[in-house]
């Protein structure tokens, strides 16, 4: 009989087999094995033995957790939950257990929270200025900064970018993005006009003639999307700007400022990569709370400028 480490190993090549999103790999086992710790410490040596009791401790048991004080966000309650459910699904196929115990586990519902890191105009300008592209390495900074704001990408789906996936030409990436789906996403004319100038002044001095990807660490290396987040914070310190800059933040500002310029909605769908038009909803939410602002800063009513005479 196997262990249940084995079974995770046999999984996650499982995963590479159906080529799946190979960035995401690393994090589908990390979660499973901190459940497999979960059962170690429970005394549950056998998955046979997990059964819908054991994952509602376990549920209980990532509520209660907390990271630097606080809970854990419900999204990455659902991350780790989502891993272990696939994990089971994938052990009931090859007759590793009898039954699947999360096939009627409750998932944390999702919080309807605005996105908060969204970076007003002047600040992303201050950002996109805090990279010189007058120097290799600024110039390489620049073209990540100005990619990330131009299409909103994920920063899993930049690390993993080819040049091949890049067509200068006609201002086009393709992109593959969740669940190994691949789409088309157009590049505005300051990123593309900083992606040549990468490509033909930075890159080169970067990159060994083998290496396909598209961005570069000073050792000629792809970089990993750790690395990315932490370049894109640090260029936020330097700009002075002080909410929390990340990659996926970038992502909120993209589609924010696209909603305030009127783009329609099933258009940010497609730039983002979003399977459902719900998720992309929650930028109007953004636009309306701009919108409320506007109204009572304008309306005559608001300012108390309309007189009425109650009896």
């Amino acid at each position: 009989m196997l262990s249940a480490e084995a079974w995770l190993s046999r999984f996650a090549q499982q995963l590479k087999l159906q080529e799946f999103f190979e960035l995401s790999i690393p994090d589908y086992v990390r979660n499973i094995r901190r459940f497999l710790e979960y059962l170690k410490a429970r005394g549950i040596d056998r998955l046979t033995e997990v059964d819908r009791r054991v994952l509602a401790d376990y549920l209980m048991e990532i509520s209660l957790e907390r990271f630097r004080g606080k809970p854990l966000h419900s999204s990455t309650k659902r991350k780790r939950l989502t891993c272990v459910r696939q994990f089971f699904r994938y052990l009931l196929k090859q007759s590793a257990v009898l039954q699947d115990p999360t096939s009627d586990l409750e998932f944390p519902p999702l919080l309807d929270q605005l996105p908060r890191d969204v970076l007003t105009k002047r600040e992303m300008g201050r950002l996109l200025s805090a990279a010189d592209p007058q120097n290799l390495l600024g110039l390489r900074d620049r073209s990540i900064l100005e990619l990330l704001y131009s299409t909103g990408i994920r920063v899993s789906e930049l690390a993993s970018l080819n040049v091949g996936n890049l067509d200068l030409r006609n201002a086009e990436l393709r992109v593959r993005g969740k669940g190994n789906k691949e789409r088309i996403v157009p590049l505005g004319e300051v990123a593309r006009e900083y992606l040549g100038r990468y490509l033909s002044a930075s890159r080169p001095y970067l990159a060994p003639t083998e290496e396909p990807a598209l961005f570069l660490s000073l050792r000629g290396k792809r970089f990993h999307y750790t690395n990315l987040s932490f370049l894109v914070r640090s260029y936020g310190r330097k700009a002075g700007i002080r909410k929390r800059v990340s990659p996926h933040g970038l992502r909120h500002t993209c589609a924010t400022h696209l909603l305030q310029g009127r783009a329609d909605i099933r258009h940010i769908q497609r730039i983002l990569g979003h399977a459902s038009i719900a998720t992309t909803q929650r930028y109007t939410r953004v636009e309306i709370a701009d919108l409320k602002k506007v109204l009572k800063r304008c309306h005559p009513r608001e300012q108390h400028q309309i007189k009425v005479h109650d009896d």
